[in-house]
């Protein structure tokens, strides 16, 4: 079994590649009929699981890159893209049924399939890069579990948001470690991750308090990856270099926004200040992450080289100034501040899954070209 799933990986890829894409889009027009914009029903219970579709596609593509990276590594392992394609089978069935059991169950089932990947990248390395990537899958497994057992979505949205937070930030500090880190600095990385899980802890008994307390841990990483990730020196860089480090220092600044937004606001069940906490930090700090890395995670997943381009920063840009609007008018409850901000926030990423797919094909089509060229 295991050795078919190894065979097999360039198709499963692809596949997920796919249906994982697909999940975006009908992610995108929910979020449109949720902002109040007149747009045909496409899914009936699509406008009520726009955010948790979007988490589990997210944690499908986290997975994935998890079992491709851990496959490289030792080829038994193919048992691990079972984790992806449970996920991603449960965001298509959180399209066609909503949130039933089976579509939780399934995307339940895949984050425990990548807690266990977790299980065997500690036992080969362990790290505080490792432990704290293998704790953001324990909160992605947790807040599944949670949901899966009747819980509602506000409950368990802080659980989902450490899953992608604490991922991006093991992520960072990994790639930080070319600095040679102090040992005060990583004290204090594990200090400002401890009183994170604290605040996600506390908020599965009293909402308020840790949502409160969870915010703080999200500005104190925050201010950690603005002082000491690598972005800082690599943003005075140039293509792609330069291209990555704004989408991570500007995402960061949007990290700090949020926490400050979960301190002040506390348990949010709905409404403006619902939608300014949470698209602060998985717009502004998540999705500009996705932005800056999607260059360089493509071609590791696919193969395909995705050359950089300087249209890319047009979609970044688009993405933040409107972003900004969108929370400004949340705070003042400016509906249609809201309803603006948020439809460009769409359009944004529809932008860059254009150029993303412009600088892929027309890649393909140079290396097509070039025999033709060299032969004649």
């Amino acid at each position: 079994m295991t050795a078919v799933l190894f065979r097999m990986r360039p198709l499963i890829t692809r596949l997920l590649m796919l249906t994982l894409g697909g999940g975006v889009l009908l992610g995108l027009w929910a979020a449109l009929q949720r902002l109040g914009w007149s747009v045909p029903t496409i899914s009936a219970p699509l406008v009520g699981i726009h955010g948790s579709l979007m988490i589990a596609v997210l944690g499908a593509l986290v997975a994935l890159e998890r079992a491709t990276a851990l496959t490289a590594l030792d080829r038994r392992h193919g048992w691990a893209y079972l984790a992806p394609a449970a996920t991603a089978f449960g965001a298509v069935m959180l399209i066609i049924t909503g949130a039933t059991p089976f579509a939780l169950g399934l995307v339940t089932l895949g984050s425990g399939g990548m807690a266990l990947i977790f299980v065997v990248i500690l036992r080969r390395h362990l790290a505080l890069y490792t432990l704290t990537m293998a704790l953001a899958a324990a909160c992605w497994l947790v807040g599944n579990g949670l949901w899966f057992s009747g819980q509602p979505v506000y409950a368990v949205v802080h659980l989902w948001i450490g899953f992608l937070v604490l991922t991006i930030v093991g992520e960072r500090l990994e790639l930080s470690r070319v600095r040679r880190l102090t040992r005060r600095s990583q004290q204090l990385f594990a200090g400002a991750v401890l009183l994170f899980l604290i605040g996600l802890v506390i908020s599965v008994f009293t909402l308020d308090l840790g949502a409160r307390v969870t915010g703080l841990g999200e500005v104190v990483l925050a201010l950690w990856l603005l002082r000491y990730d690598i972005a800082r020196r690599t943003v005075r860089g140039t293509g792609v270099t330069r291209y990555i480090a704004a989408c991570l220092l500007i995402g960061y600044g949007w990290l700090a926004v949020g926490g400050v937004l979960g301190m002040a606001f506390g348990a949010t069940y709905a409404g403006f200040n619902y939608d300014a906490f949470l698209h602060a930090i998985l717009l502004g700090f998540v999705m500009s992450m996705v932005f800056g890395h999607a260059p360089i995670i493509i071609p590791a997943l696919t193969g395909k080289t995705v050359p950089f381009m300087r249209g890319f920063y047009l979609p970044l840009a688009t993405l933040h100034a409107l972003l900004l609007v969108r929370v400004l008018s949340d705070l003042a409850a400016w509906t249609p501040g809201r309803m603006v901000g948020g439809l460009f926030n769409v359009i944004a990423v529809l932008l860059f899954l254009g150029a993303l797919l412009f600088a892929a094909l027309g890649q393909q089509l140079m290396e097509r070209l070039r025999p033709h060229t060299a032969s004649a």
